[in-house]
């Protein structure tokens, strides 16, 4: 179904539509109304150092690894449970305080973010700065802890260099003393010199409230209104799947849906695929048109369809087929002047043909015998033409007709009628109309159209012939050669 017959169904069912999205609108936003409200504040921090020519001196690699570690450090429990400690949150659980923090690195080296949520926006404000104090502080001791740990190891090399220099071996040797004192020296120079490692996290800003201080969640317009549309597009899909499944034909009861449909006796059941059964079926078609009840032998059919692919073509070629049994003489017309197909089916010439007699060229030379079937003749559609309807609508069309009175029985295919008029045009001037219906692909909306269509223009709709019916398989009496025109249903 295309985008047009989408609307048309949402706003054949807009009521339906706008009431269920309201109820749905109406429970989201009262759903989010009773959430609990939720505040946010922001703070960003920066890695510092004493001295910022060591930073600057650091590469940038070293700086994104540092963010990265100070990241996952601010994001972790231990922090989580610093800050509940020292901002005094008993009434929040560690994890709980965990969830409400999200520390991330900016598109800036060197500068964090730090993102609280809270039950108000003074908690949300406590929870952030709580993580910028525990995360500095947190750094700095283990750093502190770091540069004590190093200067116990320098202090015990000094005291170990300050022995061996104290000693007879030593003493008495003048180079290695100069060697000793001057590695004790660099060793108290460096204890007087060193600093904690350069890369430590400060605050650069404090903890500012998002939105104003608006509450960041919930939104009950803003789910209010999502629920009424998703509920919209639902609701309408629904009802578009709804139209397309009650627009199908069931399998299981499909001859007395047609026949309650369309008010038209079904004249043949044609079965899936190629067989006997097909060939039977066609031959029922061929007898219950020799036996028509008021209606009389019909000479002209034509044969029409509401959709592509519905099999109007098969039926045609093999109705003819079928019909050679019985008449002398068959002739088969493709009114399709659009898509023509049997000349190629019947390995026969498309020129000349259906249109050039209307355009008054010689019948006789368009009338082509075809091979294997002596009895059988075809007149193709001939040379595309612009204006189809008005050529198949004419008196030229009805005089070519007429002109083939000879013919025990002339079968006229057409294109499909839900698509073209050319098929209420041609249907109008013969003596009666076969529908083909394809209970898969064929929908009931379109074949109720056609139909109505070809009331109007005065064709006389004798039955129904339903192509890839759904029947069980029987058992033949005997082998049967299933004719020779191996044809695709089109």
């Amino acid at each position: 179904m295309d985008l047009l017959g989408h609307l048309a169904i949402f706003r054949a069912n807009w009521w339906k539509i706008l009431i269920v999205a309201s109820l749905v609108g109406a429970m989201s936003y009262e759903l989010s109304q009773s959430h609990p409200q939720t505040y946010a504040a922001d703070q960003l921090m920066k890695v510092a150092t004493s001295d910022q020519s060591a930073l600057i001196n650091r590469s940038q690699t070293q700086v994104e690894l540092r963010d990265a570690f100070y990241v996952a450090l601010g994001n972790s429990r231990l922090i989580a449970g610093a800050v509940r400690t020292n901002q005094r949150l008993t009434a929040l659980s560690v994890a709980k305080v965990q969830s409400d923090i999200l520390v991330f690195e900016t598109a800036t080296v060197g500068i964090i973010e730090v993102s609280a949520t809270g039950r108000t926006t003074l908690e949300a404000a406590r929870i952030a700065s709580g993580v910028s104090a525990a995360l500095g502080s947190y750094v700095t001791s283990v750093q502190t802890a770091a540069a004590k740990q190093e200067r116990a190891r320098i202090q015990a090399q000094i005291a170990s260099l300050t022995k061996s220099l104290a000693s007879r071996a030593v003493q008495g040797n003048a180079s290695v003393t100069a060697v000793i004192q001057q590695e004790l020296d660099q060793l108290r120079q460096s204890l007087i010199v060193r600093q904690p490692d350069q890369f430590g996290v400060t605050p650069l800003t404090g903890p500012v409230p998002r939105h104003r201080g608006q509450p960041i969640s919930p939104h009950p317009q803003d789910a209010g209104l999502l629920g009424f549309l998703i509920a919209a597009i639902f609701v309408g899909e629904g009802a578009v799947v709804t139209r397309v499944f009650k627009d199908r034909f069931a399998r299981t009861k499909e001859v007395d849906q047609i026949v309650e449909l369309t008010g038209l006796p079904v004249l043949a059941m044609v079965p899936h695929g190629k067989g006997p059964n097909v060939l039977e079926a066609f031959r029922t078609l061929r007898t219950n048109l020799l036996f028509l009840e008021g209606a009389g032998r019909p000479r002209t059919v034509a044969i029409v369809s509401p959709n592509p692919g519905a099999g109007k073509s098969f039926a045609a070629l093999h109705l003819a087929e079928s019909a050679l049994a019985v008449e002398d003489s068959v002739v088969l017309v493709d009114a399709d002047l659009r898509r023509p197909v049997l000349h190629a089916r019947l390995h026969s010439d498309r020129e000349p043909g259906l249109s050039n007699a209307l355009r008054g060229a010689d019948l006789e030379s368009t009338r082509h015998r075809v091979r294997g079937f002596p009895n059988l003749e075809l007149i193709p559609s001939g040379s595309a033409v612009n204006d189809t309807v008005g050529v198949l609508g004419g008196r030229a069309f009805r005089h070519v007709l007429d002109s083939l009175d000879a013919a025990g029985l002339v079968v006229v295919d057409t294109p499909p009628g839900s698509v073209y008029a050319d098929a209420m045009a041609v249907a109008a001037q013969c003596d009666a109309t076969l529908l083909v219906l394809d209970t898969r692909t064929t929908r009931r909306r379109a074949a109720r159209a056609l139909l109505d269509s070809l009331e109007r223009t005065g064709a006389t709709v004798i039955g129904v012939v339903v192509n890839n019916a759904q029947i069980r398989r029987r058992d033949t009496y005997e082998g049967e050669d299933f004719g020779r025109l191996r044809l695709r249903r089109r």
